[in-house]
């Protein structure tokens, strides 16, 4: 395998024609040796071949496997990779898609990067200057998963696994000269017009005069138009070229038909082209008034699910593409618009997200009251997380917000403090995206705080508010409604969003009926209250973590905590979790001589939005559920009305799917013709 890969290598760039930019995969046949002494640096495993090593694809942890399942410490990986002659004069870039949670990168023997307590961020090196071109190059990767002090999340203040590792994939970037360092779009929707508004920033190295080819062109769309083609000369804008664009009558992007645009930049330069990037945009409004949220003007209350990365104990946190899609899927099978991740998660995640209609707000994985506030090093790794998480997915339309950390004693004042530094950074970083922190200390009556003192949660944009009552919280449930209240009577002017809710078994006893009345009490709540916007259910699946929580040990030890197992197969809570989640109502079935009359309503509760294009079948298939007859459902608006007839025939079955315009079912129910 180790030969074909480096006889492509060299068929990509002899061959006549040369792309301006490959992308050349270098994840098979990596070396990796478990170093449970941490004898590697004084043994100078850096500079020669590692000793009785195993043989390893990337993504990799070594947490799964049965020899070091519990270790947690120094890792080494080593591969070797021919550099062609030809690629003297390129540019050269090493990239990790991640490694858990430091990471000590040698090339031929010579420390080139270290990237030290960020196990979730993708990080790059650029190589020209430690190659020896026209032989074979050795790359050696130390890597370290210790409850350290030097990392975000600090110690052992997190509820996930802790496995370590390259995580991700791993590729070798060739370009010519200059070559884009990144590229980041902006995207604005006019609503008045369906005018879309483009700025391209385009980073390099080493700015010079170079002119920028533009392509657009719809990319997931009944349609492929090029809606902009043309080579301009950009402005400079502190070592970014900019390009401001606008493209008429856009196809906005929705949660239910997520439009996206394909952007190519070609870098010329001396009438020579040297690079080209492309990344997908979309182009959508989301705003606030008086705590309302809107996408592209449409009110709308959002509802969605939280999935735990590596919760899989045959993948952990190593999953390929196909597991990350799958988890992906489920979420939009509980009918998933609106999401959040605790930790910053692969490409493949937002890609999905972008392509399928998910809403989500990344975090860098500041967790726990555990955390130190005021901690030079801390601030030092998290600050340089903010930063390469916000450049890393800058184009993704998913990302609605981004997160500054979750449950850190927001009433603290020097927490506050280093809280609100981060949202000020963030916002720097982007201007146009909103900013939060998640918080579980938002009400001073239950704290026993006679003085009122806002929560750090007050520096975001809008609330997001952890709710716990009833199990984790001392409050019992037929207390948070009260909660609730008080809460947004203490921030009457920020949109309310719950970032987390339900229920952990066995730390709280009833098994998954108790998890399905603790949902049906907790969304009754939430629906009432027209100033809670969204909802996210916790969790998608059991989640594999370092807590005690179980009696299980090693890779399996996990919080029971899911409407899927580890393994991504449902409970009965994940149809109820479906059915609460669905924007449309099955509500009546009433027989007439030989017709059943079906009702349909626009959800009135949460969520809540206007249903477009969506379509139901009839069948009594339950493999493939859209073997029977189809029948649009008209545009609803919430608490809006559907009737339609159908024949007292049971050859055409009793079984009515409802599904989105993407194809993903809503809601199901069995037809009574009694």
């Amino acid at each position: 395998m180790r030969k074909i890969v480096i006889i492509l290598l060299l068929i990509i760039v002899t061959g006549k024609v040369i792309a301006q930019r490959d992308t050349i995969y270098i994840n098979k046949n990596w070396k990796f040796l478990a170093d449970k002494t941490a004898v590697g640096f004084t043994q100078n495993w850096y500079n020669q071949a590692l000793i009785g090593p195993a043989i390893v694809s990337i993504p990799h942890t070594w947490n799964i496997e049965k020899s070091n399942e519990l270790h947690y410490g120094w890792g080494w990986y080593q591969n070797g990779v021919n550099i062609p002659k030809s690629w003297k004069t390129k540019n050269i870039v090493l990239q990790f898609g991640a490694v858990n949670h430091t990471a000590i990168i040698y090339v031929n023997g010579h420390k080139v990067k270290e990237h030290i307590g960020d196990g979730f961020n993708k990080f790059s090196i650029q190589l020209q200057d430690y190659l020896n071109y026209g032989k074979q190059n050795i790359i050696t990767v130390a890597c370290n998963n210790n409850y350290g002090t030097k990392k975000v999340p600090y110690s052992n203040s997190f509820d996930w696994p802790n496995d370590g590792g390259i995580i991700r994939p791993v590729s070798i970037i060739v370009s010519d000269k200059p070559a884009i360092a990144y590229l980041h779009l902006e995207s604005n929707l006019q609503l008045e017009n369906k005018m879309g508004n483009l700025k391209l920033k385009v980073g390099f190295a080493n700015p010079s005069n170079i002119k920028l080819q533009i392509s657009i062109t719809e990319e997931n769309q009944p349609t492929r138009k090029r809606v902009y083609s043309k080579t301009i000369t950009p402005i400079w804008e502190h070592n970014e070229a900019v390009a401001n664009i606008q493209i008429p009558q856009i196809n906005p992007w929705h949660f239910d038909v997520p439009n996206l645009y394909k952007v190519e930049v070609i870098v010329v330069h001396k009438n020579k082209k040297t690079d080209k990037v492309t990344a997908n945009t979309g182009f959508k409004k989301i705003n606030f008034d008086k705590g309302q949220c809107y996408l592209n003007g449409e009110p709308v209350r959002l509802m969605g699910v939280e999935w735990t990365a590596g919760s899989n104990p045959n993948y952990g946190l190593a999953e390929p593409a196909s597991e990350i899609i799958r988890h992906a899927s489920l979420m939009k099978e509980v009918n998933c618009v609106f999401s959040r991740v605790h930790f910053q998660q692969d490409d493949v995640f937002y890609d999905f997200c972008n392509r399928n209609g998910i809403l989500v707000q990344e975090e860098i994985p500041l967790w726990g009251p555990e955390t130190p506030p005021g901690n030079d090093t801390v601030e030092s790794i998290a600050f340089q997380q903010l930063r390469e998480m916000i450049s890393n997915h800058y184009n993704h339309p998913s990302i609605m917000a981004w997160g500054v950390g979750n449950e850190l004693s927001g009433r603290n004042l020097k927490m506050k403090q280093t809280i609100k530094k981060y949202i000020d950074t963030a916002r720097k970083l982007d201007p146009n995206r909103f900013i939060n922190y998640v918080s579980n200390t938002l009400n001073d009556s239950y704290y026993n705080n006679p003085k009122f003192v806002k929560d750090a949660a007050d520096y975001g944009d809008h609330i997001m508010m952890n709710e716990y009552g009833g199990s984790w919280w001392n409050v019992p449930t037929e207390k948070v409604s009260d909660y609730l209240d008080s809460v947004h009577m203490s921030y009457p002017d920020k949109p309310f969003f719950i970032s987390e809710f339900g229920l952990c078994e066995p730390n709280f006893k009833g098994g998954d009926e108790r998890r399905r009345k603790d949902l049906l009490d907790h969304m009754r709540i939430y629906e009432s209250k027209p100033y809670v916007a969204g909802a996210i259910y916790f969790d998608l699946t059991d989640y594999r973590t370092h807590y005690p929580g179980t009696e299980d040990i090693g890779k399996f030890r996990r919080r029971i905590h899911g409407v899927y197992d580890m393994y991504g197969n449902p409970k009965p809570s994940m149809k109820l979790l479906q059915t609460l989640s669905s924007p449309i109502e099955i509500n009546d079935f009433k027989n007439q001589q030989n017709k059943t009359v079906i009702t349909l309503q626009g959800s009135i509760g949460l969520p809540q939005y206007t249903v477009k294009g969506y379509a139901f079948y009839i069948s009594s298939d339950t493999s493939n559920y859209k073997t029977g007859k189809r029948y649009d459902i008209p545009t609803l608006l919430p608490g809006e009305l559907f009737q339609f007839e159908i024949d007292n025939d049971t050859k055409q079955g009793s079984i009515l799917s409802i599904y989105r315009p993407n194809g993903y079912l809503v809601n199901q129910k069995i037809i009574d013709r009694q």
